[in-house]
């Protein structure tokens, strides 16, 4: 359970540039823990290596400040937190096939490879003092910092061009296929927007909550540890041969995608022996032949 209750009422829009600029906006002026901005479309959506994404009305785009009240090198684990709490979200709409990418996409396998269901991108807005009954203690590591997470999960099918980047980078040949939550278990997904929302950002919370209660109020050389079990349970293509490719297209490695560290680093198991570990802004994992 979440540790904080009360939070604010997620702020939907009809539409915005980037709901990560907004809620980035707001934190920089003080929003509390939970403090969340949806929009019904985006205009110039980013996601993680400076994809700029195409969001049309049909996806969930949604932003969350989140103040932990961690030691700040601990906020790298906010992601796989927020992940994890992405896929609680979907559970809890009916969909019990979306699965983890490295680092946190969430995808939908299936015969023919996996499918893209949405991505996330935490971003950092370091020493802003949040404000009312939610502020954090002077004294608390890491009281004055929030990290935002925007999240975009495909909903429902669009009319026209679905969410996609307008750029593919990083050496992929091309988007992965698109998956929609209301095709996944989930008809409630193509619902009440502000109802799928607030789901969506109280389950983030919670997992965030968690995660921080158990750092125990320090910061472990592996801050991924309270979640790094059930995060490996959930990771799509783990055991897998996989090509690692970094953001210039350039090859790195190749071998088995045997585990994620707990500092989130990828492991591989190189075919020679020995082992490559790689940390998400370094490279991305793409099985064999795709």
């Amino acid at each position: 359970m979440a540790r904080r209750t009360g939070l604010p009422a997620v702020e939907v829009l009809d539409a915005c540039e980037s709901t990560n600029d907004e809620a980035l906006r707001r934190a920089r002026a003080g929003a509390p823990h939970g403090a969340a901005v949806a929009a019904v479309r985006q205009t110039l959506g980013r996601g993680r290596r400076g994809h700029v994404w195409v969001s049309p009305p049909g996806g969930l785009y949604l932003s969350v400040a989140l103040r932990p009240g961690v030691a700040r090198e601990c906020l790298r684990a906010i992601p796989v937190a927020a992940g994890l709490g992405a896929l609680d979200a979907c559970r809890a709409l009916g969909a019990t096939t979306p699965r983890l990418k490295w680092p946190n996409d969430l995808v939908v396998p299936g015969p023919g490879g996996a499918c893209k269901l949405g991505g996330i991108l935490v971003e950092l807005c370091l020493g802003s003092r949040p404000t009312g009954a939610g502020a954090a203690a002077d004294g608390v590591a890491g009281a004055n910092d929030a990290a935002v997470c925007g999240i975009g999960v495909n909903l429902s099918r669009p009319q026209g061009d679905g969410i996609r980047p307008q750029a593919v980078r990083d050496g992929m040949p091309a988007p992965l296929p698109a998956a929609y939550l209301d095709e996944c278990g989930a008809p409630a997904a193509a619902g009440d927007y502000a109802a799928v929302a607030t789901l969506f950002r109280d389950a983030i919370v919670r997992r965030v909550d968690a995660w921080a209660e158990g750092l125990s109020g320090g910061c472990p050389a592996e801050p991924l540890a309270p979640v790094l079990e059930e995060y490996q349970a959930s990771l799509h293509g783990l055991g897998g041969t996989v090509v690692a490719v970094t953001p210039k297209g350039a090859v790195v490695g190749r071998g088995t995608f045997f585990s994620v560290d707990g500092t989130g680093r990828a492991v591989l198991a190189l075919p020679g022996g020995g082992t490559l570990s790689l940390a998400p802004e370094q490279a991305s994992l793409r099985p064999i032949g795709s």
